[in-house]
């Protein structure tokens, strides 16, 4: 199997695993494995307006902060270091960061590197069937805000959809701070998606439970449900700390007119939290549910398996009797005996059922 299927197959697992070079000194850089070379798009934003993205061919096109306006410099592909060390050269940020950026198993983020916020993010998939987890890093200061990307990312596509048709407001004093909390609240609406999707299908599986006994199918399902729920769960985990630590870092910087928004993040975080360990909550129930009934089910079947081997054991004796053949037992002659011993086979049978469901056992 080769290096990229490697990747691939890992990054649609339960969970990517950090790539790390065993034995290597901190700040050692390997590219991405089956990543594309880096490809530099730049958003102008100047005085709340949001021009149009332009590509840059030349790395010599890099565009400086400016008082007046800002810029989001978007780079996707990891795949060759040479591009990618030019970028952080150019913008004085430090190996480490970079060695943290091209290892995308770990979890979420945020601290400071030098004059950036460093922000590294583990995205939920958009709700399409074949969408992935995406990893997405982010850096912003004033003025500027650095995005980098193994594979373009959507949630980036859409978040400059936006800017580009709504134009911002002018009342923040950093808007790299801004854009920095608009994405993590795209983030997390991608949670509350997936979240609303698994509640459907939890609710789909509870009317099947309580209609009928669950098949080996409706069990695949739930368990595919509770694995995506504790792969949400891992993701979501870190982004309580990530908006405290985004918070305390950038508190020095923050208007008061960008606190509600904070407030409103982390309200978001919370509810998104609770409702994953609802979910997953019931999910446990409805397995527990599922087993219960297999058990019961079980019990049917070993309890109509005894009451048949309960009505054998007497018709075996009353045949094992007269299938001895002595000379002198005197039912052999009788004319009738043949048609006496069923029918006192057949009573025996009627008996013990009747005894059986009186006994309610049936």
């Amino acid at each position: 199997m080769s290096t990229h299927k490697k990747a691939t197959r890992r990054h649609t697992g339960r969970a990517a695993l950090p790539r790390i070079i065993p034995g290597a000194p901190p700040g050692s850089l390997r590219p991405v494995p089956g990543s594309a070379s880096a490809q530099v798009a730049v958003l102008t934003i100047a005085q709340g307006a949001s021009h149009a993205p332009r590509t840059l061919h030349n790395l010599s096109e890099l565009p400086v902060p400016k008082r007046d306006r800002s810029y989001w410099v978007r780079v996707t592909g990891l795949g060759f270091l040479e591009p990618l060390q030019t970028i952080c050269n150019f913008y004085s940020i430090r190996d480490m960061t970079l060695e943290d950026i091209l290892s995308s198993g770990w979890r979420s983020k945020a601290e400071q590197s030098g004059e950036f916020l460093f922000l590294g993010l583990q995205v939920p998939p958009d709700g399409r069937p074949e969408a992935k987890n995406e990893h997405l890093f982010l850096l912003y200061k004033a003025g500027l805000i650095i995005t980098f990307e193994d594979i373009p990312a959507t949630l980036i596509d859409t978040l400059w959809q936006r800017i580009v048709s709504a134009p911002m407001s002018s009342q923040f004093q950093c808007v790299g701070a801004y854009l920095a909390y608009a994405t993590l609240d795209l983030i997390i609406d991608r949670f509350f998606l997936l979240l609303y999707t698994k509640d459907e299908l939890l609710a789909e599986l509870e009317d099947v439970i309580a209609v009928r006994a669950p098949t080996r199918e409706d069990l695949n399902r739930l368990h595919t449900i509770k694995r995506n729920l504790l792969t949400l769960r891992r993701l979501l985990a870190p982004y309580r700390e990530l908006e405290l630590t985004f918070r305390q870092l950038h508190i020095a910087q923050t208007d008061a007119e960008f606190a509600p928004y904070l407030d409103d993040l982390r309200d978001h975080i919370t509810q998104a939290t609770e409702l994953v360990e609802t979910y997953h909550g019931i999910a446990d129930s409805l397995a527990d549910i599922y087993q219960v009934s297999l058990s019961n089910h079980m019990n049917e079947i070993i309890k109509i398996l005894t009451v048949i081997s309960a009505i054998f054991i007497p018709l075996g004796v009353v045949a094992g009797i007269y299938g001895m053949n002595f000379e002198n037992m005197p039912e052999l002659g009788t004319a009738y005996g043949y048609f006496v011993v069923l029918g006192f086979m057949l009573l025996v049978i009627v008996s013990m059922l009747w005894f059986f469901r009186k006994k309610k056992w049936l």
